[in-house]
């Protein structure tokens, strides 16, 4: 088999001008970021903070719209992120130039992004020390040309290497090239005749159109023709199954193939050989979780079981390289630009006919995954990033702070500093962030200290009451660090009327009355969104305001009690006043136009939480009286395309 011996890069560190050590995430460490709480906090918003009283602002009433289809927005994935484009309208309006805008669970940094944008001064803290990695790249941009030079010369050392990990050879020329990605699918045992068979041969429902392309739910078994559903049954091994590569004569159509004899072959020489002792990888254990019971349930119990062996070779070799690059703000940007490819290159990577691949935030195990070329995708994303780069002609002219540490703590922050909030906090239970960040995390060596960490996790031990009173005391340190007359606008969104009523409560017990709401269209749902019945589309910015007095009185919240009479007329008037904006039109799927219950239910949470009124009705709930009293499929049958 010595055909098959894969290359191993000789004389490194000459080649690329490596240090000796691989950094630690603490050696990026300054007086503007910190993995974990900044000492220099205090200093910076000392020096910072504006003199002047803050002016008297009205409230910015326009609906704001704002595209996900920029470079920023595609740099780096995370689990939310607000278009920076929307925060900044927002900071402009609130903020003078050189105000301090904070963001206490800043995410991947784009409130930080916005307030730069706009020459403001953002401070962003974070629990999760992923997130305030992530942020920290995202608001130092460096010279794209430097970028640039880095990452090709990583791509062309690597590229013998690359080859013998993913080489194939082209079924027309034989030539061996690149391969862009080997499909596997799970072997299945028949529930009645106890028989094995490939998902993949059974299930495949595949059409010219690839939208059409799917892979059957529902299938007869090979063996004894018994009708069978994929979720009912048990899974055994993994099997490769297709192989896609471009070469020769395909033009701009990808080639695919079944894995032959080199394919296998291959396969087996890189699971025998393993990982060099050289590498480094993560091989700690998923801790308990409501998200790591999907994994460890399918024999996946430690992160680097997430990876086909070659797929965590390629990633060791680049985060070895990326550690211990010459120059340090190169090194982060390289190590940033790995992470950025989070679940696509582990077998979390569910198969699209279509092509691509995403990130979610869950740890699902498809029964048919894409191992993808970890050196191709590490490509696309760098030049994804490299144009996000350019979009700087100058570098950032404000200075920013970052810290990772609790919103329920903000001492280093003294009283009455702050210009101006914007915040997205955790929507109840909907996203475990700190289980989510677990993967990053572990390459990165810095784990979430989940004791403080709001959310709704019954793993944790974390009620609703826990969740309101965690939200509570966060939001009451941003009263107290917000100058009075100050902003502070939260971004929130959840289909359940409990979590709403615990974020109401939560804002009122730390002096905050919501005084205006805004709808923001993201023009881009996520597949969440577009998937999920019980998902709401349309996020709120609930806009808040520190008085300017002393005034302790808790904001008064009004329980009325929401009839069923009284959702019946909000939507029989909105839909007779213009039923053509609340049409769903799906432009890349075959599916019929639909009433858009979550616009509809996002503005009838805008009319409740105006006027102080506990939100008592949950998404689900609205769009069952949607659907039961207009008549979802029927009401102006001419909008949806009904014959």
């Amino acid at each position: 088999m010595e055909q098959f011996k894969l290359f191993e890069m000789q004389n490194q560190g000459t080649e690329l001008d490596l240090l000796g050590t691989p950094r630690s995430l603490q050696e990026f460490k300054s007086d503007s970021y910190s993995p974990y709480s900044n000492s220099k906090l205090t200093d910076f918003v000392q020096a910072n903070s504006l003199k002047k009283v803050q002016r008297e602002i009205k409230p910015l009433l326009e609906e704001l719209v704002a595209g996900k289809n920029t470079y920023v927005y595609d740099a780096h994935t995370y689990h939310t992120k607000v278009p920076p484009q929307a925060i900044a309208r927002l900071i402009e309006h609130y903020t003078e130039p050189n105000g301090l805008v904070l963001d206490p669970f800043c995410g991947s940094g784009m409130t930080g992004v916005a307030a730069l944008q706009v020459g403001r001064t953002p401070i962003l803290i974070d629990l999760s020390p992923a997130a305030t990695f992530i942020a920290l790249n995202f608001v130092t941009p460096v010279d794209e040309s430097r970028y640039t030079e880095a990452f090709e010369k990583v791509l062309s050392t690597l590229g013998d290497e690359a080859l013998s990990l993913y080489g194939t050879h082209c079924r027309t020329c034989s030539k061996l090239v690149p391969m862009n990605y080997m499909v596997w699918s799970y072997g299945l045992i028949c529930k009645y005749c106890q028989e094995e068979f490939v998902l993949w041969d059974v299930a495949r429902d595949e059409h010219e159109d690839v939208r059409k392309s799917k892979i059957k739910t529902e299938f007869n078994c090979p063996h004894c023709g018994k009708h069978l559903k994929k979720r009912n049954l048990r899974r055994t091994r993994l099997y490769p199954v297709q192989v896609g590569y471009d070469c020769c004569d395909s033009g701009r159509r990808e080639s695919t193939a079944i894995p032959d004899e080199y394919d296998l072959a291959l396969i087996q020489e890189i699971d025998a050989e393993g990982i060099p002792d050289s590498l480094w990888y993560p091989t700690n254990n998923f801790l308990p979780g409501l998200n790591t019971r999907q994994p460890t349930s399918h024999g996946l119990k430690s992160i680097d079981a997430l990876y086909t062996t070659r797929q965590l070779r390629a990633m060791a070799r680049l985060w070895d390289i990326a550690r211990r690059w010459q120059e340090p703000e190169i090194s982060l940007k390289l190590m940033y630009t790995i992470t950025s490819l989070y679940q696509r290159v582990t077998q979390l990577s569910e198969f699209r006919f279509w092509g691509g691949s995403s990130n979610t935030a869950n740890y699902n195990v498809p029964m048919i995954f894409n191992e993808q070329n970890v050196f191709q995708v590490f490509e696309r994303k760098a030049k994804t990033i490299q144009k996000y780069f350019a979009t700087w002609a100058t570098p950032p002219s404000n200075p920013f702070c970052i810290s990772t540490q609790s919103a329920t703590d903000l001492s280093t922050i003294t009283d009455d500093s702050i210009d101006y909030i914007f915040t997205d906090p955790p929507f109840g239970g909907n996203i475990n962030y700190s289980e989510m960040n677990y993967l990053w995390e572990s390459w990165l060596g810095v784990f979430t200290n989940v004791e403080e960490e709001a959310i709704i996790n019954r793993v944790q031990g974390k009620s609703i009451n826990d969740y309101q009173e965690l939200m509570a005391k966060a939001f009451g340190e941003m009263h107290r660090v917000l100058k009075p007359g100050g902003r502070l606008t939260v971004m929130f969104h959840n289909s359940s009327a409990k979590v709403w009523s615990a974020i109401q409560k939560a804002l009122a017990v730390s002096g905050f009355g919501i005084e205006t709401t805004q709808t923001l269209d993201k023009q881009h749902g996520t597949f969440k969104q577009f998937v999920s019945q019980n998902a709401v589309g349309y996020d709120l910015l609930l806009h808040c305001q520190k008085e300017s007095s002393n005034s302790s009185t808790t904001p008064a919240l009004h329980n009325n009690g929401t009839s069923k009479n009284t959702i019946v007329k909000f939507l029989k008037t909105a839909l007779d006043q213009a039923p053509e904006d609340f049409i769903v039109r799906y432009l890349h799927v075959e599916r019929r136009n639909e009433i858009d219950s979550r616009k509809l239910y996002s503005l009838w949470l805008k009319e409740k939480l105006e006027v102080g009124e506990c939100i008592d009705v949950s998404y689900e709930e609205f769009r069952n009286i949607l659907g039961d009293v207009v008549q979802l499929e029927l009401v102006e049958t001419s909008l949806f395309g009904v014959e």
